[in-house]
């Protein structure tokens, strides 16, 4: 049995890193449609990819594990991308012009905030991760 979780683990590093720079680039309207157009197709895809690659279609060549761990991305990036985009617009300026610093603003604005979102994250990959890994057993 090979274990599958480092190519799994480097294709859902690449789709946090893809969601994450279209959440730069889009506006919130659009990113959050595409992340519910994508949301539960794309983990159901990532555990249906190592049924088909037994049965014999082999459309993602070799390293389909990469492309399960990307599709499985727009499920695990859900809850930090739903907090950073209902954060309100100018939070970290109003902070500067308190005269915050960085640690400040660090500690008492962003890790309140995200914590959650990125334990809630995190978990959902360690829960999908395990799931494509096992789903992958011979």
């Amino acid at each position: 049995m090979r274990l599958h979780l480092a190519p799994l683990l480097l294709g859902l590093f690449l789709g946090c890193a893809v969601i994450g720079l279209l959440m730069r680039l889009l506006p919130a309207k659009h990113v959050r449609l595409l992340g519910l157009l994508v949301l539960l197709p794309g983990p159901a895809l990532a555990f249906a990819i190592p049924e088909l690659h037994k049965a014999g279609v082999a459309f993602t060549g070799r390293y389909y594990d990469i492309l399960q761990g990307g599709l499985i991305s727009p499920a695990v990036m859900l809850p930090f991308g739903a907090t950073l985009l209902g954060l309100p617009v100018g939070t970290t300026r109003a902070a500067i012009g308190l005269g915050a610093n960085f640690a400040t603003r660090a500690r008492l604005i962003w890790l309140p905030l995200l914590l959650p979102a990125t334990l809630l994250s995190f978990t959902m990959a360690v829960l999908l991760t395990v799931g494509c890994v096992i789903l992958d057993r011979p």
